[in-house]
């Protein structure tokens, strides 16, 4: 009876499903490469390449590591070595781990590239820029003389140069400019900065001159307060034209002037000026010593620095009366002057037809540059 015992065992287990399971297939581990240094692809003979990687094992841990190059054959077995002793040519670095089951993972690549021997990196023998700080406007000269490069780049806005030259910029902002030279070894960098730098503006408020400004009329009369208009004599309407004088002095040989504005705002208004005499003209003019021949006889002409057609209100300013302002710095002169005149001479009405400025209190405001 005993001899059959285990064939009876066994039928029971096999119906009552208690066979053991097999064991579960190994699951092989997966390789990672985390570094290579330097990072370049290239590297000269002999330099020293750095290699770090690792592995994970989902159902075990890591216990062996492969590193082999596609010219030099097995390089390594550790997580993390260095090496100077990579052979000339492009290398496909591969790295593969192994788990405690034995098992391999697929390989994954890197690549290095050990340059032939007397290949060196350019030199950049000298980049600069001169000088190193404009104003708005203004220019510099990059200068750079570069050795032993196939190909040299500067950086903005200019591209491909030769290995030795220059160029102008005119930056409109701070400007760091970088200049990459590169051959089969590499390449290389250098900068060079051009500052943009702000030029003080000063502004300068001034009142017409009353021992100089005033008022001509057609009929030779100079007077000293600066009307423009008409005016009733005795008999019939005078044609009157207005003068304004301007210290200058104050305003530096070689600026620039940036902006003029002239303020008229301050000023009574007799009878109705631009309904019988028309607009109102502002010319450069002049004249040095108010007197009789400075009256205007003629029409008005072009090159007005302002016309008016009712009465002004707030200050203007035009290309003109600046370029007027800087037409007389430039000549040294210290003193800016105008007339003023009416499109009309007069409008016989018998009646005054004309604007009192009041003395010193038209007003020109000068922004300029040293």
């Amino acid at each position: 009876m005993r001899k059959l015992l285990f064939p009876v065992v066994a039928i029971v287990m096999v119906i009552a499903g208690c066979w053991p399971a097999p064991p579960p297939a190994n699951e092989p581990p997966t390789a990672y490469i985390d570094s290579v240094s330097p990072t370049e692809a290239q590297v000269s003979p002999g330099e020293t390449v750095a290699f770090t990687g690792h592995g994970i094992d989902p159902d075990g841990s890591v216990a062996a590591y492969s590193w082999r190059s596609s010219i030099d054959g097995q390089i390594s077995t550790s997580a993390s070595f260095e090496t100077s002793a990579l052979s000339e040519g492009t290398h496909t670095i591969w790295f593969r781990v192994q788990d405690t089951s034995g098992d391999w993972s697929k390989e994954v690549p890197c690549h290095v590239t050990v340059l032939p021997s007397g290949i060196v990196l350019p030199v950049v023998d000298s980049f600069d820029a001169s000088p190193g700080s404009v104003v708005k406007g203004g220019s510099s000269t990059l200068s750079w003389d570069v050795s032993g490069a196939t190909t040299v780049k500067i950086e903005p806005g200019i591209g491909n140069v030769a290995l030795i030259g220059n160029r102008v910029v005119s930056p409109t902002a701070t400007m760091v400019y970088t200049l990459t030279a590169s051959n089969q070894a590499g390449s290389v960098t250098a900068t060079a900065e051009v500052a943009l730098t702000e030029v003080p503006t000063h502004t300068v408020q001034l009142f017409s001159i009353a021992a100089e400004e005033g008022h001509v009329r057609r009929d030779g009369y100079v007077g000293t307060e600066p009307n423009v208009g008409d005016t009733t004599p005795v008999r019939s309407d005078v044609a009157t034209q207005a003068f304004l004088s301007f210290d200058i002095s104050m305003i530096p040989a070689g600026a620039t002037v940036r902006s003029a504005s002239l303020d008229l705002t301050a000023h009574v208004v007799v009878g109705h000026p631009f309904t019988h005499l028309g607009s109102l003209f502002v010319y450069k003019c002049q004249y040095g010593d108010l007197d009789s021949d400075d009256f205007h006889v003629g029409p008005v002409v072009p090159g007005a620095l302002y016309r008016g057609f009712g009465s002004p209100t707030e200050p203007f300013t035009s290309s003109l009366l600046t370029a007027g302002v800087q037409e007389q710095v430039d000549a040294g002169s210290p003193r800016f002057q105008i007339r003023l005149q009416f499109e009309k001479y007069s409008f016989y009405n018998n009646e005054a037809d004309y604007l009192a400025f009041g003395q010193a209190k038209p007003k020109l405001v000068i922004e300029y540059e040293d």
